[in-house]
């Protein structure tokens, strides 16, 4: 008889270990999340775990006037015992402006039935700083550098037509908070003094201590306006570069639910 009960005994337990089991090649989806603070409002869509991975699409709308700045490394992945941190790149976030992006964490047996998720790593960096006084670039240039207080830009590409002009700059920051570069409002003046808008849209960048944003500038012909292959023009810089801190602004927790599983 305690033969019988040990062998039904081995059983269920074996059955109970093969029920708890899982997929490795499932995957698990998991319900929209929103979450609001004074300073923002984030959207968590799309999110997904397979064994190995978890991930989401996070839409961040800044409710401020000032600027945004998301360090997903600083984000906390927590489950069943388990913190991991976040790998992405930072992003920043215009004044009253929406950003998304696709965030992941990485780690062994992520297919949970539940996870949370610890928004830290969020900054304001004040929009009212004065912009720095930034003298125009000469083109055809005379020199391919210049440095206005933190901030160091070199030309990497020019390539001056009639019709079309594209030039391409890298600036590096090197001051204590943090560069702020928006090329949205940058103009050329023309040969015969007619100010050209730039074409070539970004979003503005957020730039930290010993890091680099490169960008584009693009200048479309004006008629009578001078040929920019043959005559000399420059770039006005008008209110593209400044400098703030970042303050941290307090953090958020969301938490993720299984929707669904695809096997």
């Amino acid at each position: 008889m305690k033969k019988i009960l040990f062998i039904l005994a081995s059983l269920s337990l074996s059955y109970i270990s093969f029920a708890q089991k899982k997929n490795e090649k499932a995957k698990y989806m998991y319900k929209e999340v929103t979450v609001e603070t004074d300073d923002y409002k984030v959207y968590i869509v799309d999110a997904v775990s397979n064994f190995k991975q978890a991930k989401f699409k996070i839409k961040v709308f800044n409710k401020t006037n000032d600027f945004l700045y998301v360090k997903p490394e600083e984000f906390k992945y927590l489950a069943d015992g388990k913190t991991l941190l976040g790998t992405d790149k930072p992003f920043a976030i215009a004044p009253n402006d929406e950003v998304s992006a696709v965030l992941d964490f990485k780690g062994g047996d992520m297919l949970m039935e539940t996870y949370s998720v610890e928004l830290k790593g969020i900054y304001k960096a004040s929009a009212g700083s004065k912009a720095y006084d930034v003298p125009n670039f000469n083109l055809p240039a005379n020199k391919n550098d210049f440095t206005v207080n933190n901030i160091t830009c070199v030309l990497l590409k020019s390539d001056l037509q009639t019709d079309k002009s594209t030039v391409k700059f890298d600036c590096n920051y090197t001051g204590d908070g943090v560069g702020i570069i928006n090329v949205t409002k940058v103009s050329a003046i023309m040969p015969n003094g007619q100010q050209n808008a730039n074409q070539k849209k970004y979003k503005p960048a957020v730039v930290e201590r010993g890091k680099h944003e490169d960008f584009f500038l693009t200048f479309y012909q004006l008629p009578d306006a001078g040929d920019m292959q043959k005559k000399p023009w420059s770039i006005q810089w008008n209110d593209t570069f400044r400098e703030s801190k970042l303050v941290p602004i307090g953090s958020a927790k969301i938490e993720m639910i299984k929707e669904f599983v695809k096997e």
